[in-house]
């Protein structure tokens, strides 16, 4: 076992150990003084599912074809079901949890991804590795979970490492960890199905029951890298979740609280075919700069200041690029001032030693791997590259203004009901939202300019072209995420249960989902837009 994986073990057992009480106000953020004593209505439950990489075109065309019966019979006939349900970008698991149960987003939980660089607080993570136990520690205290929300009520968190604040953790016990880690798939089943009884036990066991559950089902996610994201390996995975939604739904009626609960049903991504990768450390190497290796072996930013670049990687076709001016010192020695980020006029002129000054913009634009390439040129003007084409975004709080040059890198001039937006005004998020759901991009303006809000954002962002990922040599795999592309973005979310309208509405955003269980749990202090789904 190499040591990646052994500090991926170390990582999930540290949290295993954290839920027994060593040291949880540290790992945990369990000492974090939460909001004080709301009227939670004493009558009301809410669940939710969260099945990872479930493409949302993938869940339609199952449930047209009657293969998600438990689904359509508990949920989508006695609810609400979304018709375009945007995520977050990236489009990757860590990141796109944090809506959930914070009704913020990503680039305002500063946490851009899973792999980033902070440079105020000269710290870098790698969630996938040992940092992992930090995950509650780095999102804002201000920002409220709805385990923190829920003063004074038992709540519960099956198997997701977005915790902070709930009553009872649990994870996968030691030996599925140890084969997960191993990318045993058979593991990754074996998790679901120990979540589900969990869930089961806690609701039939005669205990406390939660007023509010979340109930992570990773394996259709993980699966999906090796073995494709259409394949009928994967169908036939989504039956087998259908299946353990119905024994939830069960266990809900002889609890008596299927008429006392709300449950959505959602994901956090899709993923899309992978055939060919681009070591992107490597292209940035072969323009003269020196790269970080790995982010998890960064030592108080000692490792850093060795290289003038670092990129961190999310869902493998998602990037974070970040840059660093050359320092002069004595003996002809170099080193890298990691302070403060690259601006926009930097770097089309970035100095690199015995290169001259180099346009990292227009190089990298220029990588047929990489489909869009994005950055912040000053404060509320974003630029999104292509090969042949550049767009400007610019923001007015929530409101866009959108134009572009040569071929649209987002399409949006293409399509008749984006085109119509396009007329030098500004429009609100929602509106540009609606008018996007036909392109490749939907929802773009706001996700893109959300995720620059975030002071870990790198200084070029990139997005995968469909086919490709951004992984080292060796550690290819058959499917990605984390990119702009409207399979991984777009995800099913339907909700069901006690005063929820039966029919659809045409978009949501699953960061919605947040204030629509407070008010449905008769909690008055919250932000954010609740789902138009009661009746």
């Amino acid at each position: 076992m190499d040591r990646r994986k052994a500090l991926r073990i170390l990582a999930y057992t540290g949290v295993n150990l954290a839920n027994l009480g060593v040291m949880s106000s540290f790992f945990s953020a369990c000492a974090h003084r939460r909001i004080g004593s709301p009227r939670v209505r004493s009558d009301k439950y809410g669940v939710t599912i969260l099945v990872d990489g479930w493409r949302a075109d993938m869940f339609k065309d199952m449930l047209n074809k009657g293969q998600l019966p438990n689904i359509k019979k508990h949920l989508v006939d006695r609810g609400t079901m979304v018709e375009n349900c945007a995520g977050t970008f990236p489009s990757t698991t860590g990141s796109a949890h944090l809506p959930f149960i914070t009704g913020v987003m990503p680039g305002h939980n500063n946490c851009p991804g899973l792999r980033w660089i902070d440079r105020e607080k000269r710290e870098a993570r790698d969630y996938v590795q040992v940092e992992n136990i930090l995950f509650d520690r780095d999102f804002p205290r201000s920002n409220y979970t709805l385990y923190e929300m829920l003063t004074g009520e038992y709540t519960m968190c099956i198997f997701d490492f977005a915790s902070r604040g709930a009553t009872k953790k649990y994870r996968p016990d030691i030996p599925t960890l140890w084969f997960m880690v191993q990318d045993v798939l058979p593991a990754w089943v074996k998790a679901d199905e120990q979540a589900v009884s969990i869930f089961n036990n806690v609701y039939l066991g005669g205990g406390t029951i939660p007023r509010y559950s979340f109930v992570w089902l990773p394996s259709l996610d993980h699966l999906a890298h090796f073995l494709r994201p259409l394949s009928e390996d994967i169908y036939q995975r989504a039956r087998d979740v259908d299946a353990l939604v119905g024994q939830m739904m069960e266990t809900l009626q002889k609890a008596q609280l299927y008429d006392k609960t709300i449950v959505s049903l959602v994901s956090d991504h899709g993923l899309t075919d992978t055939d060919d990768t681009l070591d992107i450390r490597k292209t940035l190497m072969d323009y003269g700069l020196t790269v970080m290796d790995n982010l998890a072996n960064n030592d108080d930013f000692n490792s850093l200041y060795q290289n003038n670049a670092a990129r961190g990687l999310s869902g493998n076709g998602f990037g974070l690029l970040y840059f660093a001016e050359t320092k002069r010192e004595r003996a002809g020695m170099k080193s890298y001032a990691w302070d403060r980020p690259i601006e926009y006029d930097q770097l089309r002129s970035f100095e690199i030693a015995g290169e001259g000054r180099l346009d990292l913009i227009e190089l990298l634009r220029k990588e047929t791997p990489i489909k869009l390439l994005m950055v912040r040129e000053k404060a509320d003007v974003y630029r999104v590259f292509s090969k042949d084409g550049d767009a400007l975004i610019e923001r007015d709080y929530s409101s866009f203004r959108y134009s572009s040059n040569g071929s649209d890198p987002l399409g949006y001039t293409d399509n008749i009901n984006s085109a119509r937006l396009i007329d030098g005004a500004y429009h609100d998020k929602d509106t540009w939202f609606s008018a996007t759901t036909g392109t490749n991009y939907p929802d773009a303006p706001f996700q893109i300019t959300q995720l620059f809000d975030s002071s870990r954002c790198g200084d070029i962002v990139i997005s995968s072209t469909p086919g490709w990922d951004f992984l080292s040599p060796g550690t290819h795999h058959m499917a990605s995420h984390g990119s702009l592309e409207k399979a991984e973005v777009m995800v099913p979310c339907v909700i069901a249960g006690p005063g929820i309208k039966q029919g659809t509405i045409e978009i949501a955003r699953t960061v919605d989902l947040h204030p629509t269980y407070l008010k449905f749990l008769g909690i008055p202090y919250y932000d954010g837009e609740v789902l138009n789904v009661f009746s």
